[in-house]
């Protein structure tokens, strides 16, 4: 049987370095009430993720676990502006895309709303996947569009996902991602780095 695992990161301090698509308030407004849902139906012992934590990755940079032989803040400082740039740049050709999160799923690790990565997505995420690398490491993005609302604070087996199903389909446009430091895990204090608009310069 599957088991949930627990969230040893939860609300500790952290260095973590993301590229997020960050909801507009209609969209928090609409996952909050998804969460809502799903914690007054479930049994299970849910984390919720703070609303102004909500997010969905793009693609991490650098993780909040360690993962490379010096510290994540010296990775960031040896490579952040180089790696900011790149970023920046491929963003700058990647056009704005919709999101339609259309599905409540569980698995070991979280309760997430999800959806079909869309085409633009995925082809920003791998030219960053190709672009970066350090110590032999390059970022492995997901293969789909998620939002995590709940993490797991006990090991049991993962729970079924009820929830109010009038919460979904939502729609979401991308126009702009945001580039961030994480202090302080899931999101809870971050410092935005910067803020690039999608323009899709390179099909003009």
């Amino acid at each position: 049987m599957i088991r949930t695992k627990i969230d040893t990161l939860w609300f500790k301090r952290c260095c973590a370095f993301h590229l997020q698509f960050r909801p507009d308030r209609q969209a928090l407004s609409t996952l909050c009430l998804l969460q809502d849902s799903i914690e007054r139906d479930s049994a299970a012992s849910l984390s919720r993720v703070p609303a102004a934590s909500l997010h969905m990755t793009v693609v991490t940079l650098v993780k909040a676990a360690a993962q490379f032989s010096i510290p994540n803040e010296e990775v960031w400082k040896r490579n952040g502006e180089r790696w900011t740039e790149i970023v920046e740049r491929l963003i700058d050709e990647t056009p704005p895309f919709d999101v339609h999160f259309h599905e409540v799923a569980a698995s070991e690790a979280a309760i997430f709303v999800k959806a079909e990565e869309p085409a633009e997505l995925h082809r920003l995420r791998s030219a960053i996947s190709q672009a970066i690398c350090f110590e032999e490491w390059r970022p492995t993005p997901p293969s789909i569009a998620h939002i995590t609302l709940f993490r797991f604070f006990a090991e049991e087996p993962v729970p079924a996902v009820s929830f109010d199903a009038g919460c979904l389909p939502m729609g979401v446009r991308a126009g702009s991602l945001t580039l961030l430091e994480e202090h302080v895990y899931p999101n809870v204090e971050i410092d935005i780095l910067s803020e690039p608009v999608l323009r899709g310069k390179s099909a003009e």
